[in-house]
């Protein structure tokens, strides 16, 4: 049996880009349907760290009362070490609110597509979509399965936002390279001590990638390491092995965790942080998020990154909707605004992710942070993009890390 939908919209995936697309969308009164394989509430491996411009992001969706409502851990100081064990603890500057809290993607983007849909979009869950095919300069044909029935939509425009596996979009022919990064994460439970600490540790055998703890409250934390996956490929890395090392011999871990409790499993992740090799468009189709690329190459953050690039798909399309024009050259507008905003990002944040990966420039660059508190507030605001990645690499900062 099979299933027949039209819509003015598609939005395959319903993380934070594509909850995002269809709720600006939808709040300019849009048809808009998402699609999504999974079935809500469902976890996604990530660090769940939101920063200010994620925070800013809910607040445009309307969600800050929910963020209130939930009491959900905030995070105010990071713990750095670095290759060497050199530590250093940075300072956010003050703020008459928090800049950043700690919140699982479980309830999280749970939260985003239901404030979609109370806008007005279309959820449809546990839809796996196959292929894509054109009809006319108007319309194309999504054709998937719903459990054991062939579902086929009909729209003008697509969005793809299917994250970092990309698996839509890769039958596409729209992301042609595999992603540089792969994360794990899991749950853990044991003496977390300061909730309002997060840690940053750049291990030996990891580096240029490093390990985490966020602390989720309740005795929780988010424990979790990323690393490059052309590393993982030629050394035959198992980063469950490489996250349990972590857990058992890194200091800090031990100091939290003397008994580690994992709760739940394990998951990993691809990340995709290569915007600046992605055309993210096509005749009748937009991609956006981590689909299209947009983490952040040094921190490995993509939260805000992909909201803000939903949002951005949402504006391009609307204007698509309006002049009836869905063809590549009529959505072209949409990749240079993307490629403005994502790639001067990029540039930087791999030069300064290259920095830190020569172990004897991160072990200095710690032990600076350590003594002087300038720097060590300029790693902090980088870390959580109040700044750019380029702020670590203008001659003040040069100088203040070559000096030691």
């Amino acid at each position: 049996m099979t299933t027949m939908t039209e819509t003015q919209v598609i939005v395959v995936g319903a993380g934070p880009a594509g909850a995002a697309a269809a709720f600006f969308l939808a709040q300019a009164g849009a048809n808009v349907l998402v699609v999504e394989q999974a079935t809500f509430p469902r976890d996604k491996a990530c660090g769940d760290g939101l920063n200010t411009h994620s925070i800013g992001m809910l607040a445009r969706l309307g969600l800050t009362s929910w963020v209130q409502e939930q009491h959900f851990n905030p995070y105010l100081s990071y713990l750095l070490s670095s290759p060497d064990g050199s530590t250093a603890h940075t300072f956010p500057p003050q703020r008459p609110e928090p800049w950043g809290y700690l919140i699982p993607r479980l309830a999280l983007d749970e939260a985003l597509i239901r404030q979609a849909v109370a806008a007005g979009a279309r959820l449809q869950e546990g839809t796996h979509i196959t292929d894509l095919e054109r009809l006319s300069a108007q319309r194309v044909r999504l054709k998937g399965t719903a459990g054991r029935q062939d579902v086929t939509l009909e729209a003008p425009l697509v969005i793809a936002a299917d994250g970092g596996p990309v698996s839509f979009t890769r039958r596409l022919g729209l992301a042609p390279r595999s992603a540089e990064w792969v994360a794990l994460r899991g749950y853990f439970e044991g003496d977390i001590g300061d909730p309002g600490q997060c840690e940053i540790h750049w291990e030996r055998a990891v580096t240029p990638g490093y390990c985490w703890i966020f602390p989720t409250g309740h005795g929780r934390a988010n424990v979790g390491i990323g690393i490059y996956a052309a590393y993982v490929k030629r050394w035959r890395l198992n980063l469950e092995t490489m996250l349990q090392t972590f857990l058992t011999q890194n200091p800090h871990a031990r100091a939290r965790f003397p008994q580690p409790r994992l709760i739940g499993s394990l998951r990993g992740h691809p990340l995709r942080a290569n915007a600046r090799q992605v055309k993210p468009f096509t005749d009748n189709v937009l991609v956006a998020g981590e689909a299209a690329g947009v983490v952040n190459p040094l921190t490995g953050e993509g939260i805000s990154l992909s909201m803000i690039c939903g949002e951005l798909a949402a504006t391009y399309a609307l204007r698509a909707l309006e002049r009836g024009d869905f063809s590549a050259a009529g959505l072209a507008a949409y990749g240079r605004a993307f490629h403005r905003r994502y790639d001067g990002l990029q540039r930087t944040a791999r030069l300064a992710r290259w920095v830190i990966s020569q172990p004897w420039l991160l072990n200095r660059a710690i032990r600076r942070a350590s003594h002087d508190e300038t720097f060590a507030s300029l790693m902090n605001d980088v870390i959580i993009a109040l700044k750019s990645p380029g702020a670590l690499l203008t001659p003040g900062a040069a100088l203040r890390l070559l000096i030691g």
